[in-house]
């Protein structure tokens, strides 16, 4: 199931913001195996790959003492970028974790509601009968009685309010409001034992959920519902908790990155391979002085 439009490329839109990753373009020389990566072209000019996005640009090759490494490393010596499926699985997780923040940040306000609640129960519970009596008097006996019957229902609720259901309430909201600040920040590290904690959690909340729908349906119980449910079976099966889907080690698949950086292969009409065309004559030993007409900078040689 495809969860961004067809047309949208993570990889372009988080190399926006954390900026390209192109080791092409920190070395000091290339070889012919570093084609995949990056090119000479036109003296000190250079095109290099990103290998995230896959975009190459264009730019000069790093001067003397400037440069990060005498030929680029082997790819297991790399801090390769994520992309593809496992790009979008960082992203989801990360979207889970800001929903857990905000989870967190509403258990504490609550949290700070009921402890206020607690130690001013008493003057409360005062307030709250002084307006009953003030509801119940003065339209006990016109016909706007009727419309003070449901502000009446929840004062006299205040009224029966006991100090212990205060306490608890309050334990839950800090209890809550704790689990709930430990799963974002440690789902947005990416910790997996954060991910088995949201599952738990979340499974443990459901049925406060389905309750509180079976006594009133709203759109944003129901709302809150299908997401809990969608966020625990999108962890349980797309990170493979509790031994689904593999486990933990199909997760550990990762990229083929031999594949990513292979030669493409060209496209087939009617069994035949499509020949592609040069429309200017090549000679290796002008192809480094080559511009391209429309905008005057080196035209890139085939990176394969």
């Amino acid at each position: 199931m495809r969860l961004v439009p067809r047309r949208w490329h993570n990889e372009t839109w988080i190399c926006s913001i954390r900026g390209h990753y192109i080791p092409a373009e920190r070395a000091a020389a290339l070889r012919d195996q570093d084609r995949p990566l990056g090119c000479d072209v036109g003296g000190r000019m250079r095109y290099s790959r990103c290998l995230r996005c896959d975009l190459w640009m264009l730019g000069p090759a790093p001067a003397a003492g400037e440069e990060a490494y005498d030929v680029i490393p082997p790819l297991e010596q790399l801090d390769l970028p994520r992309r593809g499926k496992p790009l979008e699985d960082a992203i989801l997780l990360r979207l889970i974790a800001i929903d857990r923040g905000v989870h967190a940040v509403l258990f504490g306000l609550l949290a700070i509601g009921l402890i206020f609640v607690e130690l001013r129960l008493p003057a409360i519970r005062d307030w709250a009968q002084s307006l009953v009596d003030n509801l119940r008097s003065p339209v006990s006996e016109t016909a706007q009685a009727g419309s003070h019957t449901f502000l009446t229902q929840k004062l006299e609720g205040l009224l029966h309010l006991e100090s212990g259901e205060v306490t608890v309430l309050l334990s839950t909201a800090i209890a809550y409001a704790v689990v709930e600040g430990i799963e974002a920040v440690y789902l947005w590290k990416e910790r997996r034992w954060a991910e088995y904690l949201t599952v738990v959690a979340t499974v443990g909340f459901i049925p406060f959920e389905v309750y509180e729908l079976m006594n009133k349906v709203t759109v944003l119980r129901v709302f809150a519902l299908v997401a809990n449910v969608a966020i625990l079976a999108w962890l349980v099966w797309n990170k493979r908790l509790f031994g689904f889907h593999g486990g933990e080690a199909a997760l550990q698949e990762g990229i083929d990155w031999a594949t990513v950086l292979a030669a493409p292969t060209p496209p087939k009409v009617q069994g035949q391979v499509v020949a592609r065309t040069a429309t200017v004559s090549r000679s290796k030993g002008a192809q480094s002085d080559r511009t391209d007409q429309r905008d005057g900078r080196p035209e890139a040689p085939e990176p394969w």
